[in-house]
């Protein structure tokens, strides 16, 4: 899928194999158009991946189950609401009658009459900024607010590892389309891969209780993003041409890291399992002091998962920093 060769080291069957790399996404190769989501990336990646377009990182189709999970239910989506008569059986379940369900309008290709509701499915725009072609796809926009189906973990549900990808992402798509997107918030249809009903009912408070859900997050007004996006193409014109060693670090929000684990162990000559663990350095500290002195504490440093998904790891020096500390396993 995209620009990769491919592996396949598992003996995975023809017929998966043809459905794994299958892909349909509708790139755009102008030398300056970069999408939505390519612009939300770290500005490092981003720099390397326009030093080095001739590489191909190698991927086995293995790890390709994911996002095809995730094509496979955005081309679901687009299908469903572009048939009227599945969006009307939908309305009426919220007690819509014939005569509103009549007022929808799916992408409108004409002026609206009076009284008629739009809704817009998986539209791509774009708008100049800087000399750039911003461009973006969204998934569903309903009464101006624009919604995105995501595929993914509960984990990262519940702590929001995401929050702050999807305003940037809701906020992208109102600048690419101030005149259809009106809401101050993004909509994420989450349906997660890994929802279990026995969990569901042993933590009702925390964990979803349904394997669908939705959340809205806060996006930025116009002027802001298209602040935002300016320093961004800013910084990445001025680093164009730079070597790696100029170019700033990915942080560790970047890499989806975890957090350091400090590791407390009460028998230094014990460490095959340690006695507790703390979230912070202090924390074990005083626990070391309540035990007289005598244990020992060790650092496991935050594993960063970012770079197995990155298309330029393999000439990232920081990539090479980061297995060499252990916070890296490819």
């Amino acid at each position: 899928m995209g620009h990769y060769n491919h592996t396949n080291t598992h003996g995975i069957s023809l017929a998966m194999a043809v459905f794994l790399l299958y892909d349909d996404y509708d790139y755009d190769d102008r030398p300056n158009a970069i999408s939505a989501t390519t612009l939300m990336r770290p500005l490092r990646q981003l720099v390397l991946s326009q030093q080095n377009k001739e590489l191909l990182k190698t991927v086995d189709i293995s790890d390709l189950v994911a996002s095809c999970m995730g094509s496979a239910i955005h081309d679901r989506c687009e299908r469903a609401w572009k048939s009227r008569e599945n969006v009307a059986r939908a309305l009426k379940l919220f007690g819509a009658s014939d005569a509103a369900i009549e007022t929808v309008v799916i992408n409108p290709t004409k002026p609206l009459l009076e009284g008629q509701i739009p809704v817009y499915v998986e539209q791509r725009t774009e708008v100049e900024v800087d000399g750039y072609i911003i461009t973006g796809k969204y998934d569903i926009v309903l009464d101006g607010v624009v919604n995105d189906y995501k595929t993914g973990s509960v984990w990262g549900y519940i702590y929001s590892s995401n929050a702050k990808d999807y305003t940037e992402q809701g906020s992208i798509y109102k600048f690419l389309n101030p005149d259809k997107i009106t809401g101050d918030y993004i909509n994420i249809q989450s349906i997660f891969t890994d929802w279990s009903k026995a969990k569901a009912r042993q933590d009702p408070k925390s964990y979803p209780q349904l394997r669908v859900l939705t959340k809205a997050y806060p996006i930025w007004g116009t002027e802001e993003t298209e602040h935002w996006i300016k320093c961004k193409l800013e910084a990445y014109t001025q680093l164009a041409t730079a070597p790696q060693e100029m170019l700033p670090e990915c942080t560790d929000e970047e890499l989806w890291a975890s957090k350091n684990v400090y590791k407390y162990y009460k028998n230094p000559a014990k460490t095959l399992k340690s006695t507790s663990n703390f979230d912070t350095m202090d924390e074990a500290i005083v626990r070391k002091h309540a035990d007289g002195n005598v244990g020992v504490i060790k650092t496991r440093p935050g594993e960063v998962r970012r770079c197995v998904y990155c298309p330029v790891e393999g000439v990232c020096e920081q990539a090479r920093k980061l297995e060499q500390e252990g916070r890296l396993n490819l």
